[in-house]
């Protein structure tokens, strides 16, 4: 009986740790997010575009952090995203190069 309680607990164990190591092998979450992982963070449908509802959360995260990781795609560095700069976000985009 007390193998049995030790087996069930185990499988437990492992049971709640698979969600945390599924989703940071996934790049989910505020800290497991890569840099290239945007436009997979803000397609919340996955249909592969962003669509109206994505783009304005994209804009209003940028709103509330404009020097954070979204400022790498404001390439005419305006402090704005506009609707050219948002289609370039695209899966995989690193955003253009600032030069300094």
């Amino acid at each position: 009986m007390k193998r049995l309680c030790v087996i069930i607990m185990s499988l437990i164990a492992i049971g709640l740790a698979m969600p945390a190591t599924s989703l940071a092998a996934k790049g989910e979450g505020k800290k497991g997010v890569k840099k290239s992982d945007v436009f997979t963070q803000y397609d919340a449908n996955s249909n592969g575009t962003l669509d109206k509802e994505e783009k304005d959360a994209i804009l209003k995260d940028f709103a509330k952090k404009p020097d954070g990781r979204l400022k790498r795609f404001d390439a005419d560095n305006d402090g704005k995203l506009s609707d050219a700069e948002l289609d370039a976000i695209k899966p995989g985009a690193k955003g253009k190069k600032k030069n300094k």
